[in-house]
């Protein structure tokens, strides 16, 4: 993950007033933590919400410059405001260089699952996937390849391709992506179970039809016979 820089400055307003003022003034009020103790800082909205814009990742590497003193960071958590959708405060994470932290970054699968161009649909339970490792080998994104994914297969959390060093933070089997029937399908392999199945009884009814038509004319024969048969001894005592 590359990093992004920001250039920030100590922050001494500290109450709700203060804060408010710095918001008005086209500020953002931020904490430092992590590997000492915790900074309060204040930089440019504006340059907070282009280096949002910039990445996909949830939680992205930043180098802060502070009055001209660098670090690195990782930005933890950020707040909004419910009616402006702007950003009201955000928390960073104070990096070392063998610092080992986890970070939330999006699920983008890319390709065209063959499943779907048989009229399956994409799934995507997971939006977003936790990565721990070392900030600089975490990617802004990861992206299956779903090309190759039937109706009915999946990519589990476990079968992701990571970066070295990296890995996923949940339950291994868990389904990351995959490709599941369609309604319509459903439909139609009820329509055709169904008709498949009457097809079957029909069939079965003729084939019983038929055995007893045989069995009628074997019967209707034996007496024939039998009756013959009766007709010749009768014969044969008379001329005796």
């Amino acid at each position: 993950m590359k990093a992004i820089s920001l250039a920030a400055n100590p922050r001494v307003l500290t109450k709700t007033i203060g804060s408010k003022k710095l918001r008005n003034a086209g500020s953002l009020p931020g904490v430092v933590y992590g590997n000492g103790e915790p900074e309060t800082v204040e930089l440019e909205a504006k340059q907070f919400e282009k280096a949002v814009k910039s990445t996909v990742a949830k939680n992205f590497l930043v180098e802060l410059d502070i009055n001209g003193k660098k670090s690195m960071a990782l930005v933890q958590e950020t707040q909004k405001n419910p009616l402006t959708n702007h950003f009201i405060h955000v928390d960073f994470k104070r990096l070392t260089k063998d610092s080992v932290v986890t970070a939330q970054v999006p699920l983008r699968p890319i390709g065209t699952a063959v499943g779907v161009q048989l009229g399956g649909v994409l799934q995507i339970p997971m939006y977003t996937i936790t990565l721990k490792g070392k900030p600089a080998d975490i990617p802004e994104c990861i992206e299956p390849d779903i090309s190759h994914l039937e109706v009915g297969q999946s990519i589990h959390l476990e079968e992701l391709v990571l970066p070295k060093g990296i890995v996923a933070i949940g339950q291994a089997k868990a389904q990351a992506v995959g490709v599941i029937t369609s309604r319509m399908m459903a439909k139609a392999e009820e329509e055709d179970a169904a008709a498949a199945e009457a097809a079957a009884e029909a069939a079965a009814a003729a084939g019983e039809g038929e055995g007893e038509g045989e069995g009628e004319a074997t019967t209707e024969e034996g007496a024939k016979e039998a009756a013959s048969a009766d007709a010749a001894a009768g014969e044969e005592k008379k001329e005796g």
